[in-house]
């Protein structure tokens, strides 16, 4: 089954599930919609029904054990049984063809599967579930994809605009065997109380034994017709002797035989067809097929009553057939075909041949009528609509202007906070001048770029050059990747593991500022976070029970080739056709040179903001959507994170079920792009992952 509907159905609440079939029972009889597993096959119900079994058979629960997930909206186990099954037929554009008109006609033709309405649309995903002709709808909406269900999903729905996909699903409501064990009596029934087809066909062979003992016979009957619209009851399929009990169970003394089938030669003279009451003399021989009529008189009466239980049952089971969608199966169950959209349709096909007409059914008659009525409600309703779409634009506008109001301050803050830094570095620049300023002015003074007659760098100039490569003493030994198969423990890893600098300049005799270049870089913020990243944060997951919540890091870091200090990543080109490029501190590569992570430092006093977070989520969220290797964003500091850094990385990690999903801090760009924000302060020499919490 697929991974996504897995993961989201696993958010849902749930409870334990034992006893097999038995359980399934259970979880029917409370109409219960969800879905249950045993460990490996999946089982979707809907309203007490069993819809769909993925990865495996109802069999695969006769005596199981496993989990029930209860669904937050009817709809959605629904939706993931016809999603593994679906095939597009359609698609259509809002402005030519709304979703109202569609869901009137799919309706209305007893269609069976799914709208999905998320191409060029904005402001989230919609869909609405079909089964044979009853919808159900639900939507994810907003940047946190907010759950919506029924009427509320179905609006917001209609008033988008966007491109929508119309999918045919064959769908089959499956049965829940009866327990081992279980008596003759409790299986003879259904769930619903609908009579079983082996309690038809028994009264049936009844009613025939008995017709076959009593001689034919001539018999008058009389019929008064007290409904003069009422259409023929159309005979039990599993019982072929007509229906001959009254209204109030009784069995009448005269029966009679629908005139439009015969089983035997027959004599019939009736009345004219206006007349509601009739009296016609039927003669016939022995009946030839496997139902008899019954006799008027003598022994007839067994027979009547054989023939009048199944019936009355048959009654009783169509009228509550009606009322359940699920009951109806027989009559839809294939059609998954999309009824046609477009009227022209209907006209002749060009080659003088005129498309034929069927007299629709009383059901289909039904339907369109309720169809028919809901549209000439939408019309009396449209000029209401239009005023309150011109409201809502106003309401969106006024919400968009809200947006870029606080797009400015956020913008604003963050350069705040740029200046700040500037500024910082600046006051560092200054006092580094004044320092080799006075170096130059007092002359040698013994540091090691004097003594020795090396070379002297800045830091800027130190840095740039410098790349962190990350070997093993031994590949047979311990690596990365087995510690993630369970096969190397942390202290071997670690054993085997070397970082090592890798510098475009030659490093022997070299100082910066003063200091030796080793010295230097053992001292810098940039080796010791890459050492946390392989040496502890691998581990730190492993061992808090987080290996899915971030797997995206978790499988991306054994993938770790060299860590680039005062790295950059490709955007693109802008509007000029010059070069984007996103800068960090640091980025981590893997063998083929492609973003893994990338992180930015604070190491000044001062807390962070929202800015530091909000720059790494829009540099991040452009590189994913160009590499696929790009697995998550670090913002490290040496400080604290202020309340709005906290803010930023809960809007840019909010809710929805895809999201959700994904795991822990997750920023959701598309269904299948996203990745981890981490907010991480470094303690002393330790580092501590602030967001998400282990």
């Amino acid at each position: 089954m697929n991974s996504e509907i897995v993961d989201a159905v696993t958010e849902w609440d749930s409870t334990p599930f034992s006893g097999g079939y038995e359980g399934l029972h259970g979880l029917a009889d409370r109409g219960f919609s969800g879905a249950v597993t045993e460990g490996t096959a999946w089982a979707f119900m809907l309203n007490g029904r069993l819809i769909g079994i993925e990865d495996g058979s109802v069999s695969s629960f006769e005596a199981a054990d496993g989990t029930a997930y209860e669904s937050p909206a009817a709809a959605l186990p629904l939706l993931y049984v016809m999603q593994q099954r679906g095939q597009q037929q359609a698609q259509y554009y809002t402005n030519e063809k709304s979703i109202s008109e569609a869901d009137a006609t799919l309706s209305s033709g007893g269609f069976t599967g799914y709208i999905e309405l998320s191409e060029n649309v904005l402001s989230g995903d919609y869909y609405t579930v079909y089964y044979g002709g009853k919808s159900m709808s639900v939507a994810y909406v907003g940047n946190s994809r907010q759950l919506l269900s029924e009427q509320e999903a179905f609006e917001r729905a209609d008033d988008e605009v966007g491109i929508y996909t119309v999918y045919g699903a064959e769908l089959e409501v499956l049965d829940i065997p009866e327990p081992a064990g279980t008596t003759d009596d409790s299986a003879a029934d259904s769930d619903d109380g609908e009579p079983t087809a082996a309690a038809d066909d028994a009264a049936a062979q009844s009613s025939s034994e008995t017709a076959a003992e009593e001689s034919p016979s001539t018999a008058e009957t009389t019929a008064t017709d007290t409904s003069p619209t009422a259409e023929p009851v159309t005979p039990n399929p599993s019982n072929s002797d007509p229906s001959t009990a009254s209204s109030d169970g009784s069995t009448p003394e005269t029966t009679s035989s629908p005139p439009e089938t015969s089983a035997s030669t027959s004599e019939t003279t009736s009345s004219p067809p206006e007349t509601s009451t009739s009296t016609s003399e039927t003669t016939s021989s022995p009946p030839k097929t496997s139902a008899s009529k019954p006799e008027a008189n003598g022994g007839s009466g067994r027979a009547q009553s054989a023939s009048a239980r199944p019936s009355a049952a048959a009654a009783e089971a169509d009228t509550a057939a009606d009322n359940d969608v699920f009951s109806n199966e027989a009559e839809w169950r294939n059609a998954k075909t999309i009824p046609s959209l477009d009227p022209s349709s209907d006209q002749d096909d060009g080659a003088g041949t005129q498309s034929v007409t069927k007299r629709p059914s009383s059901k289909q008659r039904s339907r369109q009528s309720t169809a028919s009525t809901q549209l000439s409600r939408k019309q009396l309703q449209q000029r209401l609509k239009r005023a309150e779409k011109v409201m809502q634009k106003a309401e969106e506008q006024h919400e968009l202007l809200a947006d870029e109001r606080d797009s400015a301050i956020a913008e604003r803050d963050a350069a705040r906070e740029e200046l700040e830094t500037v500024r910082a570095q600046l006051s560092e620049a200054e006092a580094e001048v004044d320092r080799l300023t006075e170096q130059l002015e007092s002359g040698p003074t013994g540091d090691v770029s004097t003594m020795s007659g090396g070379r002297s760098m800045s830091t800027t100039e130190a840095l740039d050059g410098t790349n962190l490569l990350v070997r093993y003493g031994s590949k047979g030994d311990a690596t990365l990747a087995d510690a993630i198969s369970g096969a190397a423990t942390q202290d071997e890893v670690r054993t085997n593991l070397r970082i090592e600098p890798h510098t475009t300049f030659e490093t022997a005799d070299v100082s910066v500022d003063g200091t030796a270049f080793e010295t230097f870089l053992d001292e810098r913020i940039e080796l010791a976070f890459v050492r946390w990243l392989v040496e502890e944060f691998l581990f730190d997951i492993q061992q808090t029970g987080n290996q899915t919540d971030l797997k995206g890091i978790y499988e991306a870091i054994p993938a770790i080739n060299r860590a680039e200090i005062r790295g950059s990543v490709a955007l693109g080109t802008d509007d000029e056709d010059d070069a984007v490029d996103a800068e960090f501190d640091l980025v981590v590569r893997n063998k083929r040179d492609q973003p893994v992570f990338v992180a930015d430092f604070n190491e000044s006093n001062q807390p962070v903001g929202g800015g530091m977070v909000n720059s790494l989520v829009r540099d991040g969220s452009e590189i994913i959507q160009r590499e696929e290797s790009f697995a998550g964003a670090f913002a490290v500091t040496t400080s604290y994170y202020k309340g709005e850094a906290l803010d930023a990385a809960a809007d840019a990690t909010g809710g929805g079920l895809l999201s959700a999903s994904r795991g822990k801090s997750f920023v959701y760009i598309s269904r299948k792009q996203g990745f981890h924000l981490c907010l991480v302060e470094k303690l002393g020499d330790t580092f501590d992952l602030h967001v998400p919490e282990l």
